[in-house]
């Protein structure tokens, strides 16, 4: 579900995707697109940070489609780790992932996520549609 709300003025649009009782999806405005992206939920204690960086990145690119954008038009990721020994591992799928555009400004650090399964989430915003 989109939900649009504005003034009439395009420049104040707010597009607002996946609207729940806590929070949307995504968002986009002024041709610019917001969304936080975790691994495929129930969340995966098994697998390995790496292999939940994979699953968060197919999701990402799900996103990315929804919202009008793709990966080629990130501006901006935040990584989310919750241990930093980790960083390599993520390192080598990331590298993978933006193998073939030039990649967005980047920053990575660690934080207690909001499930001890939960070993990795991405802040991404990128330009849209």
């Amino acid at each position: 579900m989109t939900v649009t709300i504005g003034a009439g003025d395009i420049a104040d649009v707010i597009n607002r995707f996946g609207v729940g009782k806590r929070a949307s999806i995504a968002v986009t405005h002024n041709g610019t697109g917001y969304f936080a992206v975790t691994p495929q939920a129930p969340y995966d204690a098994e697998l390995s940070t790496a292999e939940q960086a994979a699953q968060l990145l197919a999701k990402a690119d799900a996103r990315l489609a929804e919202i009008g954008s793709s990966k080629d038009k990130l501006i901006f990721v935040a990584i989310i780790l919750a241990d930093m020994a980790d960083y390599a591992a993520v390192n080598e799928v990331w590298d993978g992932w933006v193998a073939d555009i030039e990649p967005p400004a980047r920053a990575c650090f660690e934080a207690r996520l909001a499930s001890p399964a939960l070993k990795i989430e991405m802040i991404m915003v990128c330009a849209a549609a």
